[in-house]
């Protein structure tokens, strides 16, 4: 679940370094851009993390009966 969690910020962080979408721009212009990026983060650790969680799961090897 880290690796997931961390791939989350990796990719948010470099979202907003590109500038993809003048992303960046968004947010360092606009009054509330640190709760907008927080919010991007937020969403990402979420996400990549349940991922990490499910491959983790899907690769349990059961004992054959």
């Amino acid at each position: 679940m880290l690796a997931g969690c961390l791939g989350g910020v990796v990719a948010s962080v470099g979202l907003v370094m590109t500038n993809l979408g003048s992303l960046r721009d968004l947010m360092m212009h606009t009054q509330g851009g640190w709760l907008a990026f927080a919010l991007l983060t937020f969403g990402m650790v979420v996400t990549f993390g349940s991922a990490a969680i499910g491959g983790a799961i899907m690769s349990i090897q059961y004992p054959k009966e």
